[in-house]
């Protein structure tokens, strides 16, 4: 293996920032216990977040939701249930309970649907590597169903996107009134050009890289471009298994083209701006997902972005990159040609498209108009 990639692998391992401690099951039972203690109210705007900052999309977007919701002069608890105005559901509530406790206590339910298990990605298909299992377990389904409750129950219902929305509709339950879609927020702050560094031409693959079809897609786009136009790969986020095993046979089968490749590996979401301001391209090949941060955070930092058209990403894009059309869980030849066109396109015309992508960041992704749209839909004033 080229020791571009084999010098980094150590490199490969971090886990996220140690100075921030997630909770653990412990930490979460005793928010659920203290969440049915009879906090008095004050008059301080309060708000409930029903998740603690977490690795993974919905953790790290409770903690952007949490700066800006402070900044602006509400506060959040995970604990205090009875003491806020308004209550923020990831994913799932805690049960019916939690939905009795809110309505005794007069408490605005909010759901923000996050992903569900879609029937037609666990389609129970062979999976010869032993990797990617595609069973629909029971567990899967108990987490469906709690999403479907809480569909029905809650006061309001936020999608991060209009993918999200008709997904939900199609399998969960169609929710028709007291519904918004609010795509994902950036801090604009944190995340935004440090201005173009010298070197190769980078692709950048990033966020949580868990799944074949990610790096199976990635890596032949990048051994049909790495020559033709002097490019660089860099990895950044949590790789799992799969993941690891097709760095290692890439490297083998290409070690000239892998002594390009730099893996970085898991790191906090404080740290991307860096690494986003250092790579030039994101290649983002998920397909189906609902509202990748990585794509808004990614614009911000003026890095233009490629991935395909089956999934909320594409309506992140805008002028931003370029969207490839492809069908439903389409990963194969055919779409690593497209995202391959697509990202020559974008290294044609990068300055456009840098300057674009923050352009488009700064109008629709702004985490301080985004944090309004919430307070709207929990009812919550302006705290300005």
């Amino acid at each position: 293996m080229g020791t571009a990639l084999s010098s980094r692998r150590a490199a490969a391992r971090p886990t996220v920032d140690s100075r921030r401690p997630f909770p653990g099951r412990l930490q979460r039972l005793a928010d659920r216990v203290s969440s049915c203690l009879p906090w008095p109210r004050t008059a301080q705007p309060r708000c409930f977040f029903g998740l603690r900052e977490t690795p993974g999309g919905p953790g790290f977007f409770s903690r952007k939701l949490t700066r800006e919701f402070e900044r602006q002069g509400r506060i959040v608890t995970h604990t205090r249930l009875r003491a806020a105005r308004a209550a923020l559901l990831f994913s799932v509530s805690w049960g019916d309970w939690f939905y009795r406790l809110c309505r005794l206590w007069g408490v605005r339910t909010v759901l923000r649907v996050d992903g569900f298990m879609l029937p037609s990605y666990f389609d129970n298909r062979a999976q010869p590597s032993g990797f990617q299992a595609r069973a629909l377990t029971t567990s899967d389904m108990r987490l469906n169903y709690r999403m479907q409750r809480d569909l029905l129950r809650a006061d309001h219902v936020v999608y991060q996107s209009v993918f999200s929305k008709e997904m939900a509709d199609a399998h969960l339950y169609n929710r028709r009134e007291r519904y918004s879609v609010v795509h994902n927020g950036v801090d604009l702050e944190r995340f935004q050009p440090e201005g173009r560094r010298g070197g190769r031409v980078r692709l950048l693959a990033a966020g949580s890289l868990r799944h074949e079809y990610m790096l199976g897609t990635i890596l032949p786009v990048f051994a049909r471009l790495w020559h033709k136009h002097d490019l660089e790969l860099h990895v950044v986020g949590t790789l799992g298994q799969v993941c690891r095993r097709q760095l290692a046979d890439f490297g083998e089968q290409n070690p000239e083209a892998s002594e390009r490749i730099r893996v970085v590996g898991a790191i906090d979401n404080d740290d991307m701006p860096r690494e986003m301001n250092r790579a030039d391209v994101l290649l983002h090949p998920r397909l189906g997902d609902w509202c990748p941060n990585v794509v808004v955070e990614a614009m911000a930092c003026g890095l233009p972005v490629v991935c395909g058209s089956w999934g909320g990403a594409a309506e992140l894009v805008g002028a931003g990159g370029i969207v490839v059309p492809t069908e439903k869980w389409s990963y194969g030849a055919e779409f690593v040609a497209g995202m391959a066109t697509a990202a020559e396109s974008v290294l044609a015309s990068l300055a456009g498209y840098r300057e674009s992508a923050r352009k488009h960041a700064e109008s629709e992704f702004d985490i301080r108009d985004v944090a309004e749209k919430y307070a709207l839909a929990m009812g919550l004033k302006h705290a300005g």
